[in-house]
């Protein structure tokens, strides 16, 4: 069996990220992952952060280290096809 690497999702949850929703798109972006875990396509790692200093472009996503502003739980998806993606 092939190991797999891990893709990597970072959601920041400083103080405006909050107010803005990021404990929403964690939570989506947790559902979304262990679906697509269990179904076998890849192994994830979901991590909080602290603030990445672009408050007023918040919620702040990084996928396998690209940053992505003003995400929304619509965004989830689409987050998790970039990762998927990217090798």
């Amino acid at each position: 069996m092939e190991k797999k690497t891990a893709k990597s999702i970072q959601i920041c949850m400083g103080s405006a990220c909050h107010l803005k929703g990021a404990p929403l798109i964690a939570q989506a972006l947790q559902v979304e992952l262990e679906r697509r875990e269990a179904a076998g396509e890849v192994l994830f790692e979901l991590a909080g952060s602290f603030c990445q200093s672009q408050c007023a472009d918040g919620v702040i996503v990084r996928v396998n280290g690209e940053t992505y502003q003003h995400i929304t739980v619509a965004d989830v998806p689409r987050l998790v096809e970039i990762c998927l993606q990217e090798d």
